[in-house]
């Protein structure tokens, strides 16, 4: 089956894009990330992914939608597309194709552990798979998701008996509901940005249970938890006696608190770290590994090591002679 990395996944044989980040004919969107969405002439994607995407743009007059349920079969004149959990956010996917080829399972961003927020990932077989890397290098072992909930939620009590107001750093989908749940299970109730609060209503519509929380409107924080995305942090520059910390997998970089210049870091991911990718491919059993974002190379290098076909999709692979 040919692949051909096209900013997105894009499958001549198959007349099919995956995550394109330019309008096609007829494209998969795994999840609603901005990086990844898409509305495209027809558009696959779960109902879930759809309505998330529909928070930030309405879909252009003329656009085909297709709600596809996980696991359920949607056939094509050239393959059978189905999208399998991939426990990156609420909606997120792996995307099944099978043809007369063979099958090729491509897992967009995803990971192996369990979520409060979030479908759990599911592991199907396939010939070939194209997977994700992100967190592709061994240095990129998470801590049990508990443990990294108590420093959180420490963090909070901490700043807050001080007089202090704790801000949470976190994207506005997926981390922040995380987050938010975390919170709900403390009996913390948290003030969010706007932004926030719009993909929230989404996943409550969809059954799951944040908590109670409001909307920051730029006062009603005084003795409360924020969360706020990254790139909302202009608002705070008036906002006296805070702490910020950082909430994502690249807390484990020591130079994490330097580079988001807040006061902690605390390893929460949504992304699979290096053992959960090895063990995804070991368990989908491919002949052929492909991978995209993050640290190709030298996942690939590494899974090579193991005896396992794998190459760098875009990148430069260097192929290792091993004696002995």
């Amino acid at each position: 089956m040919e692949i051909r990395l096209q900013k997105g996944i894009h499958l001549p044989g198959c007349d099919l894009w995956l995550d394109s980040q330019r309008k096609v004919p007829f494209g998969v969107v795994t999840h609603a990330h901005s990086d990844h969405a898409g509305w495209h002439g027809i558009t696959v994607a779960t109902p879930a992914t759809v309505a998330l995407m529909k928070v930030r743009r309405q879909p252009p007059a003329g656009t085909i939608i297709h709600e596809l349920p996980f696991c359920k079969p949607f056939q094509t004149p050239q393959a059978t597309i189905t999208l399998i959990p991939a426990g990156h956010i609420l909606g997120s996917a792996q995307v099944l194709i099978e043809t007369k080829e063979g099958s090729l399972l491509y897992t967009g961003d995803f990971k192996r552990r369990e979520s409060l927020t979030c479908e759990q990932s599911k592991t199907v077989k396939a010939d070939t798979l194209v997977m994700e890397c992100t967190f592709g290098l061994p240095s990129y072992a998470f801590p049990p998701a508990e443990h990294v909930h108590l420093q959180i939620i420490k963090f909070c009590g901490r700043v807050l008996e001080s007089g202090e107001t704790p801000v949470l750093l976190a994207y506005s989908l997926g981390k922040s509901q995380e987050l938010m749940a975390i919170l709900s299970k403390a009996s913390i109730t948290p003030v969010v940005h706007e932004s926030i609060a719009r993909m929230s209503a989404v996943y409550e519509e969809q059954g799951v249970e944040l908590g109670s929380y409001s909307i920051w409107d730029g006062t009603n924080h005084k003795g409360r938890v924020m969360i706020i995305p990254p790139n909302a942090t202009k608002r705070m520059e008036k906002l006296k006696n805070h702490r910020t910390a950082i909430v994502s997998g690249w807390a484990m970089d020591s130079s994490a608190i330097y580079r988001y210049q807040c006061d902690e870091a605390f390893a929460l991911s949504d992304h699979a770290d290096h053992g959960e990718l090895i063990e995804h491919v070991e368990e989908v059993g491919a002949k052929m590994v492909y991978l995209v974002h993050g640290f190709t190379e030298k996942f690939a290098g590494d899974l090579r090591y193991f005896g396992i076909d794998a190459l760098a999709l875009g990148g430069k692979n260097q192929l290792e002679l091993l004696f002995g």
